[in-house]
């Protein structure tokens, strides 16, 4: 798999771990479950002193059970001086190493945002030491990233680099199979190769950034779909599975076909209609995650497109979408992508029209 300067992420799915919080411990009181909802927005904006102060703000009596857990692992994280690294029980030391690069990074990125070019900088001048002549040429991270991978390969690793916005991202997994599934979006349907990644030993830096409470559930390319096995604790047959990854990357693979050249908020925002037009169990979940973490940055794609789908279907439906029935929010949403897929065919060079 090559390494691609802009990842594009299936993150929806990572918010799907997110957006359950709620259902994982129903005990904790409403205050809590809206803090670590707003704590998750924050991280995916690539900020943790926003996601301490929400977390803060709510007195540690109202978490139970592993929300307090992840609440103490959040405060403890990232009130530490330094960085906070995860990696001691990893056996091989290069991987170790880079790993300790990269968590040095997305921990001092997310502590201080407005560094996060410097902190870049930074890594790329510790993989240049620890890569040596191989990586002499590379003068910028996507040059550096395929050796990079290439090395981790060697080491018997699979990897994910590029960026998910709005960080450098490093992903590694040991099994991988394929599979080719057929999936029907609303507008067409689609046969896709589906790489079935396992045995992690990084999630990324969405799991780093909040302790490992959830991670993206897989991402797209133009040729290929690739989902996190491991996120999907009801099974590869299940609802989840079926809407929030394979309709949400197909919709991914699709868009990069017949629209190259769109923005990942873009992107994500079509995938996340998707979502609301076919998931009946999870559109609750999906909902409710959209609603609560919503930004007006376009650097953080997930949280960005979350707040255009909300006021889409508001504006659509004449209400809040969570106020109406699952059979009224499928119709609005799916409205909404095939009125979306108009508006680009109508502004597209008739190259992309003809697709």
């Amino acid at each position: 798999m090559k390494s691609k300067a802009n990842l594009i992420l299936s993150t929806a799915l990572l918010c799907a771990a997110f957006a359950a919080a709620a259902a994982e411990e129903p005990t904790s009181s409403k205050t809590a479950i809206a803090s670590i909802a707003e704590s998750t927005s924050a991280i995916l904006q690539g900020d943790s002193a926003r996601a301490l102060a929400a977390l803060e703000a709510t007195p540690a009596t109202e978490f139970l059970g592993k929300d307090a857990d992840y609440r103490a692992c959040m405060l403890e994280r990232y009130h530490a001086r330094k960085p906070v690294l995860t990696t001691s029980a990893i056996e091989d030391k290069f991987l170790r190493g880079v790993l300790d690069d990269y968590q040095d990074y997305w921990w001092r990125s997310m502590a201080a945002p407005a560094q996060r070019d410097k902190q870049e900088a930074a890594l790329l001048a510790k993989l240049h030491k620890r890569l040596g002549a191989s990586a002499a040429r590379a003068t910028s991270m996507d040059e550096i990233e395929p050796v990079l991978q290439t090395q981790l390969e060697q080491h018997g690793y699979h990897a994910q680099l590029g960026r998910t916005p709005p960080l450098r991202e490093l992903m590694v997994w040991r099994k991988q199979d394929t599979r080719m599934y057929d999936v029907q979006l609303p507008e067409r349907p689609y046969t896709v190769r589906v790489e079935l990644l396992d045995d992690f030993v990084s999630r990324g830096w969405m799991a780093y950034g909040r302790c490992e409470r959830g991670s993206a559930g897989g991402w797209a390319t133009d040729k290929a779909l690739y989902a996190v096995v491991g996120r999907y604790t009801q099974g590869l047959d299940s609802e989840e599975f079926r809407v929030v990854f394979l309709g949400h990357e197909t919709q991914h693979f699709a868009d990069q076909n017949a629209f190259p050249g769109m923005t990942s908020w873009e992107l994500e925002y079509r995938a996340k209609l998707v979502e609301l037009a076919q998931g009946r169990e999870v559109s609750a979940k999906r909902l409710d995650y959209m609603i609560t973490a919503q930004s007006d940055d376009k650097n953080s794609p997930h949280t960005y497109a979350n707040k255009r789908v909300v006021a889409d279907l508001t504006a659509r439906l004449g209400k809040s979408p969570d106020a109406v029935s699952i059979d009224e929010l499928q119709v609005a949403a799916r409205d909404q992508l095939l009125e979306d897929t108009r508006e680009r065919k109508a502004k597209a060079p008739a190259t992309a029209n003809a697709k």
